[in-house]
């Protein structure tokens, strides 16, 4: 009778053994990783002219986002006061870097710039035009919109008095109510961001012939 005491008692301390084990073993990560997408190549020359002057020299930069963009989850404003921050969704790199990568690209492509520097440049490659960027706001809302607001400047290199201010304020309506969906829309805002920056640059490098 003990030894069948003894063996059951060995088995209810494995089957614990083995409970816990279970229980402590590692969870699967539930984070998922986007980023902001380029135009594709329909998209470049969708409600664009032809470039004025292929070949241009371009520079882009500095860009600078807002503070409350400087971290890795995806933001979503839920009142004009108050944002929430995604718990699992994030990106897969610093914001800034994948703006200023994805715009400068749209730009490039719009315009069919063969020669393009990301700031800051060196001093003997110094662009034509430079564009720079501030964004005030960048982010999908509650409403299923995706919004941008920025100020920007296009600058000619070789005439001081050649130069455009603008403020531009842009959404577009995210076709699902996912981060992916909203993620998708901020790509398509930007892609019009590129066209309004690249129409401005048209028109300089026109006036400037």
């Amino acid at each position: 009778m003990k030894t069948l005491v003894n063996v059951a008692a060995a088995l209810g301390v494995g089957a614990w053994l083995l409970a816990g084990c279970g229980s402590l073993s590692a969870k699967p990560d539930p984070s998922r990783f986007f980023t902001l997408s380029a135009l594709s190549q329909a998209e470049e020359s969708a409600g664009t002219r032809p470039p004025a002057s292929p070949g241009i020299s371009l520079g882009v930069g500095p860009i600078t986002l807002p503070g409350y963009l400087d971290r890795q989850e995806i933001v979503i404003r839920v009142a004009p006061n108050q944002i929430d921050l995604s718990e699992n969704d994030r990106w897969a790199e610093p914001l800034e870097e994948n703006f200023s990568r994805v715009l400068s690209q749209n730009i490039a492509a719009i315009l069919r710039a063969d020669r393009i520097n990301a700031y800051p440049w060196p001093i003997d490659k110094r662009p034509v035009y430079q564009v720079e960027v501030e964004v005030l706001r960048f982010e999908a809302n509650t409403a299923q919109e995706a919004q941008l607001s920025a100020r920007w400047t296009v600058r000619h290199s070789g005439k001081k008095d050649s130069i455009r201010y603008r403020e531009t304020r842009l959404s577009r309506p995210a076709k699902a109510r996912s981060t992916d969906a909203a993620v998708a829309a901020l790509s398509e805002v930007v892609g019009d961001f590129s066209r309004e920056i690249a129409e401005a640059i048209e028109s300089m490098d026109g006036k400037g012939k």
